[in-house]
């Protein structure tokens, strides 16, 4: 059926009554506008940051190697500090363990008992602040390290052949043996080292020999059975102090 021009008029007027809703409205809008607005905001931040980018290169502040330089050292200064603060057991600590070995290197070998009772002792500290903080993962590893530096210890006093240096050794190695008490009492077991052991006795067994073979006061004599006693009670250290001292009277 053809609608006559009167008809099409009514219902294009009827037509135009029709009011769409509100959702429908906002979503055309967001459609329409938002689109374009977001598209616009984007381009906008993008011509901003080309600008900035552009601005720094004028400046001379982007990528310059003094400022390259400048971020590396920054980098290189806080890897450093946790190399210092690492302790066996941590990743960096192998770092931190080379560097140690590469200072050896400069010592003389007057210096060289005294450089490695210095290392020994931080690596008794280390043991101690991960005993404390009970750290077990890393225990097995600072134990060895730890026996690892007396042991050298223990070839520089086997090679020392200067009485007073030899006493300067043994009363640092008391110490630390009072300081691993700290770790038993934790509940931490060191095991003796053996290398240690071993250069004490050696060292006693020259200062007996000399002595038993000159002639000794009563009162020598008498130390001299408590050097013995000590040996027996596996107090190496205390009998070689004595020995050292009948042997400068």
């Amino acid at each position: 059926m053809i609608m006559t021009e009167e008809q099409l008029i009514n219902k294009i007027q009827k037509l135009r009554q029709i009011k769409p809703s509100q959702d429908w409205v906002f979503l055309t809008k967001k459609k329409i506008l938002g689109e374009k607005t977001e598209q616009s905001w984007l381009s906008n931040l993008t011509i901003v940051r080309l600008l900035d980018f552009e601005k720094l290169i004028k400046r001379g502040l982007f990528l310059k190697p003094v400022y390259i330089t400048l971020i590396t050292l920054v980098v290189l200064v806080g890897v450093f500090g946790l190399v210092r603060k690492s302790v066996p057991g941590d990743t960096l600590f192998v770092i931190k363990k080379a560097s140690e070995r590469s200072q050896a290197v400069f010592v003389s070998e007057a210096e060289k008992p005294k450089f490695n009772l210095e290392q020994a002792k931080k690596r008794l500290e280390d043991l101690i602040k991960i005993a404390e903080t009970n750290n077990t993962k890393k225990l097995a590893s600072a134990i060895s390290e730890y026996q690892e530096k007396v042991s050298e210890v223990a070839k520089d006093l086997i090679e020392e052949k200067n009485d007073e240096k030899i006493k300067e050794i043994i009363a640092e190695m008391k110490g630390l043996k009072e300081k691993e008490k700290r770790i038993e009492s934790l509940g931490t077991v060191i095991e003796r080292n053996i290398d240690k052991d071993y250069a004490l006795v050696q060292t006693i067994i020259e200062h007996i020999k000399d002595l038993e073979a000159r002639s000794l006061t009563e009162e020598q004599r008498e130390i001299l059975v408590e050097i013995k006693e000590n040996i027996e009670n596996e107090d190496f250290e205390s009998a070689l102090i004595k020995s050292l001292e009948i042997n400068t009277d």
